[in-house]
């Protein structure tokens, strides 16, 4: 299957809600009351972002052979004025195909997840060509006393332990095999943080959203972090898509591997649902060059134990919030990256099913051009039995032959 398992909605899907929360208007007047009276306004800066894949698919038991060009352009900015700032991010994508052909896995850009503001659309939505463009990033800021900052809008917010599974991350998790991680999507919330010392804070997040069944869903969570004996740890709790959820992690190291722990309990249709990931990572010096090892572990109790599960975990609701990583309740993930030269780097990743034994290859090969430049070609092979277009037999074992390249520029 090709896509994001979570089938992240696309831009324009979701033009916000018709009133919205008067939790925001509160923050909004009190990160106005906030500002100085006489500030000196700098310049804002302007940087960009842009990236050009060509991509190739085979047919498979549910796609028809394609060939996708996309494009994606970003320019970021960040005005301040004294203690307030404002954080902005415009995007386009182009994506010109052969057919209806949707790639997923970073080929369509870093979307919002369930937006209530009405910050992104299409411009031309056609059979082969869909032009889009929105606004990823739209939120202002403001420091209340010493210790406190307000954020209001559209933000980036990552509360993940783990390096590729991330189940207990409640905001837009990547997919483990996205090759363009650069920018994480925005969520559209409301934020309150309090830094309590060096690496000690607590952070306080509403998110208003729709739920999957087109009704209105609110995840209001609280989380707290600190540093003990030199181990990260972290926890967060409250209410997550109007269901009681709780986590914890922690991250640290043994001697020189790494260590991330990841867990949580969730309440989904009556049931308690456990999540959790633990992985190590280490670099190592081969022929005098580095190789970054991870392995990492997940289970995902909504994830399909079988696989006459996984079409029916396709469509939950789980994986309409975008929340699965992969489809299969137990997998592991397995990444290596070496530099080959100063300027090249070679990588390979391997998610693989631990139940049914499937498995997605995806080889890269990363170089150089410049500074701010680089040129990326790579691809993905699923190995395993495979499906009649109406059934699976493993979860990744009728994912289609891709390959690609593509140019990175950032200005």
């Amino acid at each position: 299957m090709t896509g994001s398992p979570g089938g992240r909605p696309r831009p324009g899907s979701a033009v916000g809600r018709a009133a919205a929360p008067s939790g925001l208007a509160i923050a909004a007047a009190v990160i106005v009351a906030a500002l100085p009276a006489k500030v000196e306004a700098q310049l804002p800066e302007v940087r960009g972002y842009y990236l050009h894949a060509a991509a190739g698919m085979e047919s498979s038991p549910f796609t028809e052979a394609g060939l996708l060009d996309f494009q994606r352009l970003r320019l970021m900015t960040g005005p301040r004025w004294g203690t307030f700032d404002l954080d902005v991010a415009y995007e386009h994508t182009l994506a010109l195909s052969t057919d209806d052909l949707v790639l997923g896995r970073g080929f369509d850009g870093a979307e919002p997840a369930a937006p209530w503001l009405p910050l992104q659309g299409d411009i031309l939505d056609r059979r082969r060509v869909t032009w889009a463009h929105g606004l990823d990033r739209l939120s202002a800021s403001a420091r209340v006393g010493e210790r406190t900052r307000l954020t209001v809008g559209r933000q980036s917010i990552s509360w993940a332990t783990a390096l590729f599974f991330t189940p207990t991350d409640p905001f837009v998790p990547f997919d483990p095999a996205d090759p363009f991680r650069e920018f994480r999507a925005g969520v559209d919330a409301l934020r309150a943080t309090v830094f309590l010392g060096p690496f000690s804070e607590l952070d306080a997040v509403v998110r208003p959203a729709e739920a999957a069944d087109g009704g209105d869903s609110v995840t209001a969570l609280l989380r707290g972090q600190a540093l003990l004996q030199g181990w990260e740890v972290s926890g967060w709790a409250g209410a997550l898509h109007d269901k009681p959820a709780v986590s914890a992690g922690t991250t640290g190291t043994v001697g020189e591997t790494g260590v991330r722990l990841e867990g949580g309990l969730r309440r989904e249709d009556g049931s308690t649902v456990a999540r959790g990931a633990v992985g190590v990572d280490r670099l190592f010096r081969v022929r005098d060059r580095d190789l970054h090892a991870v392995v990492e572990y997940q289970h995902d109790g909504f994830g399909a134990g079988r696989a006459d599960e996984l079409i029916p975990t396709a469509l939950s609701a789980p994986a309409a919030r975008g929340e699965l990583l992969v489809l299969g309740r137990d997998a592991v993930v397995v990444n290596g990256t070496y530099d080959l030269r100063p300027l090249t780097s070679l990588g390979l990743l391997a998610v693989v099913n631990a139940r049914d034994g499937s498995t997605l290859l995806s080889p890269t090969v990363v170089h150089s051009l410049a500074d701010e430049a680089s040129l990326r070609v790579g691809g993905f092979a699923g190995l395993g039995p495979g499906g009649d277009g109406a059934s699976l037999r493993s979860e990744h074992g009728a994912s289609p032959l891709v390959g690609f390249a593509a140019v990175s520029v950032f200005f």
